[in-house]
């Protein structure tokens, strides 16, 4: 409920006075955001989830890439140029569904069709924010992607987040009460 009122309340109206007093820190201001969510999400989970989903943006492939890997079955050549390899195998180690979307119309039906208890997205500011609406009811811990290349080229996200998320999220054994 909390969550709710955070995403859909609260910051649409610190986004308005952001962008009229302080144009520069809306980063700032969804990056906050997303800390928040996924500090209720975290304190929020009671068991260990069954089912996980790694929702992760194209933008991480590389860009002169032959092959696409979006969706559900991914065609990696595993070539290491990207981190689409790496993610490949941690979803292979922990046994966890990875998919890769070219939006949020295709993320949201992924989310819709896998079903999952929780999901570790990656994703922009802006999309990150987004998608934690579009699946409001659902617990999603948002990781920003890294833009060295600038926004939606060859992105890079922080792969030992995903294993410590992962550990984390694989080691509850107990009920919280």
């Amino acid at each position: 409920m909390l969550k709710k009122i955070i995403l859909l309340f609260i910051y649409p109206l610190t986004k308005f006075f952001c962008r009229i007093f302080a144009k520069n820190s809306l980063e700032n201001l969804e990056r906050f955001f997303i800390d928040i969510n996924n500090r209720l999400v975290l304190k929020s989970i009671k068991k260990r989830p069954e089912k996980l989903l790694l929702l992760m943006p194209h933008c991480l492939q590389f860009s002169d890439c032959d092959y696409r890997v979006t969706g559900k079955e991914i065609k990696c050549k595993m070539c290491g140029k990207c981190e689409i390899k790496d993610l490949m195998e941690i979803s292979k180690k922990y046994n966890v569904q990875l998919s890769i979307a070219t939006g949020g119309t295709m993320a949201r039906n992924i989310v819709k069709e896998v079903k999952p208890d929780i999901i570790i997205a990656t994703a922009c500011e802006r999309d990150l924010i987004s998608g934690l609406k579009d699946t409001i009811s659902l617990p999603v811990i948002g990781i920003l992607n890294e833009r060295p290349n600038g926004p939606c080229v060859d992105t890079r996200v922080d792969l030992c987040k995903i294993t410590g998320l992962i550990d984390f999220l694989k080691g509850l054994n107990y009920e919280k009460k």
